[in-house]
């Protein structure tokens, strides 16, 4: 029986190994296809594998010299000073959905009710991430460099993380390996200009994936296993919330950690002792997910005087035209603020009537579906420029930027796809699976609603690590 089901669960695994192979040859095919300037930066990517083969084990194995922790700290250093450079460099207007994010993270601040919050209404994530700024604003004042200073301390945060998964995952050269492609990748520098959400999310999921490793590594050995599922489970449970709040995809990451334990893991799958331990921790994690919804409803109502809508309704309505390949359209947009200024509407109702005219859109004959989700891959995972397109404004060789902002991000897929033949080979099974699981969860929840070439901003980490498994050979931990 444990045979059968060891087998079924290294066959499941095939498929996610499958699927991801594709779908970052999909986004390769999709992206050189769109105009010279890709292609010539496809050929850049080649040109940077190659020159990584020579130098880069090289460069790691200098740096893992000094041993974990000050590997650790020079890294850290490196990426505070580059991060830092960059946005002392090039300060971009806050300007677009930027300004509404700092805008409202200054009414935060002040502690008042927002009286005209009704876009948060609409779009409740927005108050996730204005929150969090608005805390530091509350100590530092409004300065013109605060939000980009949290952005740099996030992008640490993050690039800490990814050092401590690699490291438990495989060993300190691929640690090392990981945090430097984090700090020299070119389109995450940009956004560190930027006011916006994705640095916070990415790194509150990055978090999430830890603990998920973490638990799973002390889950055999816990001498105390009930004092660990409980402080997991809701640790996991908050870091879930928390996600949600800035931007609506805990439930991938739910989905994808049932798929890892439930058909992925062959130990959770054939070990008794193990479900006794896991399934309490999920009941935590769930519960404590679901039980902090209201709370949070009930926050941002008191910040705005009016409850959020819960309805994806306008997302789904923009992701299913065909005439913007389901990208942000003026259009939509207004038909949304003409249900939203009805009198009488709320913001609830509002996204509701968006929802019907999403599910009349996604059912007319004319759909073309084939057509409609290749332009939203394309545009969702075909370049990594969108950064530069929105510095613009400041940056003086735009076209040298996105020629580096994509052949790096060329480069991580075509590391990735290795990375993925590498995990397929040695059957691996852990918490190494779950940023595959989430970089197919994104890309199928993307196809569903609104996209933009930004959202893939936390796909960019997820494909460093699986290209971990290619980039550096597996060699004896340091102590």
């Amino acid at each position: 029986m444990n045979l059968c089901l060891t087998k079924i669960s290294q066959n499941m695994a095939r498929i996610l190994f499958v699927l991801t192979m594709l779908l970052c040859a999909a986004a390769l095919l999709l992206g050189v296809t769109q105009g010279q300037p890709f292609l010539e930066a496809f050929g850049l990517a080649i040109l940077a594998l190659v020159v990584l083969r020579l130098i880069w084990r090289p460069i790691v194995r200098w740096l893992a010299k000094p041993g974990v922790v000050k590997s650790w700290l020079i890294l850290t250093a490196l990426c505070f000073v580059v991060k830092m450079i960059w946005v002392l460099a090039v300060q971009v207007p806050i300007e677009g959905d930027y300004s509404v994010f700092w805008s409202y993270a200054n009414a935060l601040a002040t502690g008042d009710v927002i009286y005209e919050g009704r876009y948060i209404a609409l779009f409740p994530h927005i108050f996730g991430y204005s929150s969090f700024l608005s805390w530091f604003i509350r100590l530092f004042g409004s300065g013109p460099f605060v939000a980009q200073i949290v952005n740099v301390g996030l992008t640490i945060c993050s690039g800490s993380i990814l050092f401590r998964l690699c490291y438990s995952w495989r060993n300190l050269q691929s640690a090392i390996s990981v945090y430097l492609l984090w700090i020299t990748c070119p389109s995450q520098t940009i956004y560190n200009s930027l006011v916006l959400s994705e640095p916070l999310y990415t790194a509150l999921m990055l978090a999430f994936l830890l603990l998920m490793t973490e638990v799973s590594l002390h889950m055999h050995q816990a001498k105390r296993p009930v004092v660990l599922c409980v402080v997991a489970g809701v640790v996991g449970g908050l870091l879930l919330r928390w996600i949600d709040g800035t931007r609506p995809i805990a439930a991938i990451w739910i989905i994808a950690l049932l798929i890892w334990i439930f058909c992925l893991n062959p130990h959770t799958i054939t070990a008794l002792r193990t479900w006794r331990r896991w399934l309490p921790f999920l009941v935590l994690l769930v519960g404590v997910y679901q039980l902090t919804g209201p709370i949070w409803n009930a926050q941002i109502t008191k910040a705005i005087g009016e409850e959020p809508a819960n309805t994806p309704g306008y997302n789904m309505l923009v992701g299913f035209n065909q005439d913007s390949a389901g990208r942000w359209n003026q259009e939509d947009s207004d038909r949304l603020m003409f249900y939203s200024n009805q009198p009488g509407a709320t913001a609830s109702w509002a996204q509701e009537q968006i929802l019907a005219d999403a599910k009349a859109r996604a059912t007319t004959d004319d759909m073309n579906y084939p057509h409609l989700f290749r332009e939203k891959l394309r545009v969702f995972l075909g370049s990594d420029n969108s950064s530069v397109i929105y510095s613009s404004a400041v940056l003086a060789h735009t076209k040298l930027f996105s020629y580096a902002c994509n052949a790096f991000y060329y480069m991580s897929i075509l590391l990735a796809i290795a990375g993925v033949i590498q995990l397929w080979r040695k059957k691996e099974s852990s918490t190494y699976l779950l940023p595959l699981l989430y970089t197919v969860g994104l890309t199928i929840a993307q196809m569903l609603v609104e996209v933009a070439g930004r959202y893939h901003y936390s796909m960019i980490p997820m494909l460093l690590l699986i290209g971990q498994a290619a980039l550096c050979e597996p060699i004896k931990k340091a102590k």
